[in-house]
């Protein structure tokens, strides 16, 4: 079988004593070699020669990013701050932008990915967690699975690149007594005018993704302050309206005062917004620093341990299926412990409580204290005097 040749290609730079080097590389193996005494000039000229040749029909990386960012936009009907966040992902997965597609081999990307996962953070100094990089590998070979769609590539050549590392199900959580610090803390914040402190209390109280929380516009807040639509969100269960809890919903409507029906609820913000929140409240409350997604799962894990079925947790907290909310968000222990009550109900004569229950267990009206109205009742869990 004869091999397929290699289309013409660009290498380099590469030091070479002391300058640095390019190669160009005809169809048949020819070689052209260029010395220049500056990295940055070699560099220059690389991306000159890709984009000649790119003319020629060859693709940039580049350029088939933007091509796929078009067809997240007009294909897919993908929102922006989905595409920007895929976008993002690549551009740090896929650094050598001039590079052409035919240049990603293997062995290339290999390396792309070992130096992803390895690679320092420049805020923290620590490299990415695993989730972090099996997701951002796993868009990788999306992007370049639909680049063989489109002929783009004979292969793709991150098939054989396996993600390195045990992901995590689930955050940490905070433990009860740390809840009512924190959401006591939190009221405080609010109380200020802090609109973030508000945000970080809905991922707690209504159980609701970050996203979720940075997306919502004025007029998703209805029914003066009483319900709050989601009318978009990452899952087709996704999609649902949630009572606000008494307590929050002065905060809500003054933050949207003044502000028209299509504008941001809580102004532009990424969605990392309300984990920052979540994350300065735990440090002044002095309690573990915990993410928005674990304040989710701690709301998951409280209505369990109040009574409230996994089938009910995850309709509430937006979930297709019931094993994301178990596996992810809702505590063993507090899972457990409800199974036990119902079997021992049904036993002693009563009625479980089934799937088909659609009580929300964050629609109860909160039982306010008499003697302080900014504390609530946080899931059933009346919260210590401060």
């Amino acid at each position: 079988m004869a091999r397929r040749s290699k289309p013409e290609r660009v290498l380099g730079p590469y030091r070479h004593y002391r300058k640095w080097r390019v190669l160009l590389v005809s169809a048949g193996g020819a070689k052209t070699v260029a010395d220049y005494e500056d990295e940055a000039k070699a560099r220059q000229v690389v991306r000159s020669l890709r984009r000649e040749l790119a003319k020629g029909g060859e693709r940039t990386v580049l350029e088939a990013r933007e091509k796929y960012e078009m067809y997240m936009r007009d294909d897919k009907g993908n929102k922006l701050r989905s595409i920007a966040a895929t976008t993002w992902r690549l551009g740090i997965f896929f650094h050598e932008d001039d590079l052409l597609l035919d240049e990603l081999t293997p062995e290339r990307c290999r390396g792309y990915y070992d130096a992803l996962r390895t690679r320092p953070r420049p805020k923290t100094k620590r490299p990415l967690a695993v989730d972090s990089h099996r997701n951002i590998l796993a868009e990788a070979k999306s992007f370049l699975g639909w680049c063989v769609g489109k002929r783009w590539l004979a292969r793709n050549p991150l098939d054989e690149v396996v993600g390195v590392g045990k992901r995590r199900h689930g955050k940490a959580q905070l433990r009860i007594d740390e809840a009512r610090r924190w959401q006591a803390k939190a009221l405080e914040f609010a109380d200020q005018g802090e609109a973030g402190a508000v945000a970080a209390m809905m991922s707690l109280v209504m159980g609701m993704r970050a996203s979720e929380i940075v997306s919502r516009v004025v007029r998703d807040l209805d029914d003066e302050g009483r319900l709050l639509w989601i009318p978009e969100t990452k899952t087709e269960a996704g999609r649902r309206t949630l009572p606000v809890p008494e307590f929050l919903q002065p905060y809500l409507r003054q933050i949207a005062k003044g502000k028209g029906p299509a504008d941001s609820l809580f102004g532009r913000h990424w969605r990392d917004w309300p984990r920052e929140w979540v994350q300065r409240i735990c440090r002044a409350a002095k309690v573990p620093v915990v993410t928005a997604h674990g304040m989710r799962g701690l709301h998951g894990t409280l209505a369990v341990e109040r009574g409230a079925t996994t089938h009910v947790v995850a309709q509430a907290l937006g979930h297709e299926s019931e094993t994301t909310a178990r596996e992810s968000y809702i505590s063993r222990e507090a899972i457990t412990g409800a199974d036990q009550r119902r079997v021992l109900t049904v036993l002693a004569g009563g009625r479980s409580s089934s799937g088909n229950e659609t009580k929300n267990f964050v629609t109860a009206e909160p039982r306010v204290r008499k003697n302080r109205s900014d504390l609530v009742e946080l899931n059933g869990i009346e919260p210590s005097a401060s």
